[in-house]
């Protein structure tokens, strides 16, 4: 999810082992058994929502896919919109969630003596956590869930909350009734996310889930974004064999912020190299920057915030170029800009964005490319490399919490069946 705000238009979401059988995909046979969801696309193809079914009586909803946090939350009856700027409360509609929210059900649970709350770049939002049944992907599972009574405004007009896809170490319930909102990161009441906790109780058959992000045009307000699948791979066509990298501890992440241990936090990896050049250019003739970096994967981030070095060279290669903008902390582009090739080194292979998804329509008359400087964008003390939607829209991911590993394929010129 996003970790820093760049603006009021450009913002950025935050801040026991078991073996894995090999991936197969599902035969149409077996499609009645699947575990796949689809995907809704909205934003321009920027943001991806998800389908879940909440509560004994069935109350339905939408939650932004999100492998850059943790928890899972759900914006509960009667919640309070505040202004992230000076704090005030303005009118629910102003935090741009869906029209329905959630209300207690007969198999609401509340914990006691937790409380939840969460700061993301776009905004805060704190609430409670309860007991209560999900269901995903026609998964149902009994768990903690967070239910927000207060949040800044995070919604794309459609999703209700966010479903989080990452590691134990980053969910957000803390001990007691209140916990300061400056102390978000710290003092964690650890526990399971969902799909973990599906695993947990034998309902999912593998230790994973994978994501495949579908293309869409830059005007569209909802279409069809990919799949998300529980325990086995989403319904796509493949071009490459997977390559396969182990997810690593972030190395500059303080431990207070992981519960006081040095562990998995993020879905994490160091990539070996960069490639890039003119859009006409053949690969073999394309720069290659072979300076390793770390950083983590976020399908709740519309950009990839790279190192400097790594994005000023590549936004040169606009046609024409790219101009950075200290007040966006971004690089504005021509909407009509013929991007350059660009692509990351995983494992053994490299992964290209498509050229269109270099370029972000910010809906206000201009456009802007989606590879960010992450020293110009972070914490003075905390700089961290992402690689977001841009990234996902060409391949499948799949995010292994038995092994901890992630296994990367190209797909077929992001043509779903």
């Amino acid at each position: 999810m996003k970790l820093i705000q760049l603006s009021s238009v450009l913002h950025f979401t935050a801040l026991s082992s078991a073996l894995t059988l090999p991936l197969n995909r599902r035969s149409p046979c077996e499609e009645e058994t699947s575990h796949n969801a689809p995907l809704l696309a909205t934003l321009g193809g920027s943001v991806f929502d998800v389908d879940v079914t909440i509560g004994a009586d069935n109350q339905t909803f939408k939650l932004l896919v999100d492998t850059g946090s943790s928890d899972t939350y759900i914006m509960q009856d009667g919640f309070t919109c505040i202004n992230a700027t000076d704090n005030q409360i303005i009118a629910p509609e102003d935090c741009k969630y869906g029209p329905e929210t959630y209300h207690v059900s007969s198999s609401y649970e509340q914990v006691p003596d937790q409380n939840f709350g969460i700061e993301y770049g776009a905004g805060l939002a704190s609430g409670v956590m309860a007991y209560e049944t999900i269901t995903i992907a026609d998964v149902t599972v009994r768990t903690k869930l967070a239910f927000a009574d207060r949040s800044h405004p995070m919604g794309d007009g459609v999703n209700n909350g966010l479903l989080g896809l990452g590691y134990p170490s980053l969910t957000s319930a803390h001990p007691g009734t209140f916990t300061p909102n400056d102390t978000y990161f710290y003092n964690r009441a650890v526990y399971n996310p969902v799909v973990n906790e599906m695993y947990e109780q034998g309902l999912i058959e593998e230790p994973y889930f994978s994501i495949a992000l579908a293309h869409t045009a830059r005007d569209s307000t909802g279409a069809f974004g990919g799949y998300i699948s529980l325990g086995e791979l989403p319904p796509v066509e493949l071009t490459s064999e997977f390559t396969t990298v182990p997810v690593e501890i972030m190395e500059n992440i303080p431990i207070n912020i992981t519960s006081d241990k040095r562990q998995i936090s993020y879905w994490a990896f160091t990539t070996p190299a960069v490639k890039y050049g003119p859009a006409e250019e053949e690969e073999d003739a394309l720069v290659v920057d072979h300076t390793p970096f770390q950083l983590f994967i976020d399908t709740g981030n519309e950009f990839s915030i790279l190192p400097t070095a790594v994005v000023d060279p590549v936004n040169t290669r606009f046609e024409p170029p790219a101009v950075y903008n200290d007040e966006l902390k971004a690089y504005i582009v021509d909407c009509g800009a013929k991007p350059p090739v660009f692509g990351v080194v995983v494992g053994n292979q490299t992964f290209y964005h498509a050229p269109e998804d270099l370029i972000y329509d910010t809906g206000n008359g201009y456009c802007v490319s989606t590879l960010v400087p992450s020293e110009k964008n972070g914490r003075p003390v905390l700089v961290i490399n992402i690689l977001g939607v841009p990234f996902f829209k060409n391949l499948v991911a799949v995010f292994d919490f038995g092994k901890d590993e992630m296994r990367f394929a190209r797909v077929s010129n992001g043509y779903f069946l």
